[in-house]
């Protein structure tokens, strides 16, 4: 399950996820989209934050996802 699925399930807006795992709400719109990938210290956050439901793997294939359409 990607970043922006869980948060969109849990009803969860990007400035709470952010208060929850210490960064940016800018950071959080980014990581939803797969425009940037979070630090591992950051990935740690996320994956505790959503009791392990969201995994480095899933931001990863997100991320990947995104720049295939961006490159040219």
């Amino acid at each position: 399950m990607n970043l922006n699925e869980w948060m969109e399930r849990e009803k969860l807006t990007d400035e709470k996820m952010a208060q929850r795992i210490g960064v940016t709400r800018s950071a959080i719109t980014h990581y939803r989209a797969g425009r940037r990938m979070p630090s591992p210290y950051t990935m740690f956050d996320i994956e505790t934050a959503t009791k392990g439901e969201v995994k480095w793997e899933d931001m990863r294939r997100r991320w990947m996802d995104v720049r295939k359409n961006i490159s040219v």
